[in-house]
């Protein structure tokens, strides 16, 4: 309203501006990050964090998303999680990622449940829905760059098919595993299984890392005399 009062008609044209620029951004930055990942310049930053700092702020960026579909979200965080070395901004991209599938493909009305917990030596963290889930022939695919189970020029759902394909690169870089269980009709759970002291990026032993200079062998010194041997005989 810096020009003055908007009508209704252009509130509205404005909100459209607004909504597919938003749209746009999100589909460059899952395009870059995608590129990033499959050219290996993805660099993960690690430190120690608690991992229930992840859950407000990423339902929070889904909300809206579930609030017009009429979608509530339950979660149920295991007690004293330990301390998680990741890098925080990619596992919130992971996150995120889940949960928007998870509500753009469950019913008007729907739940989605995330649950994170220990499981040994890994951060075990799931999302599950009760949507329209997928078939064998789908889930074989989970991963590949722009799949999309619902697929066509009929197809109900928008998206680049990126997300996932994202996740799986970023829970790679990380080590860890994801996992698939899905039936049609029936809803997808996603798992995520995360190393809980970080991927493993250390150095070998001293005794194995090659030296830097390569040892040179001892030059070979020309006979400073030939000529006087061969007189001498």
């Amino acid at each position: 309203n810096i020009g003055g009062e908007l009508s209704p008609v252009h509130r509205e044209y404005a909100g459209l501006i607004h909504d597919s620029g938003t749209h746009l951004i999100g589909v460059v930055g899952m395009l870059l990050d995608m590129s990033r990942l499959e050219a290996g310049k993805f660099e993960l930053h690690t430190e120690g964090f608690s991992p229930e700092v992840l859950l407000d702020p990423c339902l929070s960026m889904v909300g809206p998303l579930a609030r017009a579909k009429n979608v509530t979200f339950q979660s149920d965080l295991q007690r004293g999680l330990p301390t998680i070395v990741a890098d925080e901004r990619a596992c919130r991209q992971v996150l995120i990622n889940l949960l928007s599938n998870a509500v753009k493909f469950s019913h008007e009305g729907g739940v989605v449940t995330v649950t994170m917990k220990r499981q040994g030596s890994w951060l075990h963290i799931t999302v599950g829905d009760r949507g329209i889930g997928m078939g064998p022939e789908a889930i074989a695919h989970i991963g590949e760059p722009f799949f999309q189970a619902n697929d066509g020029l009929a197809r109900r759902y928008e998206g680049t098919g990126l997300g996932l394909s994202i996740v799986k690169g970023l829970i790679d870089l990380h080590q860890g595993t994801l996992r698939v269980s899905s039936e049609a009709g029936v809803g997808t759970t996603m798992t995520v299984l995360l190393p809980i002291n970080g991927p493993e990026i250390k150095m070998p032993e001293t005794g194995q890392v090659a030296p830097l200079r390569r040892q040179e062998a001892a030059p070979v010194i020309a006979d400073p005399w030939p000529e006087q041997r061969r007189s001498a005989k």
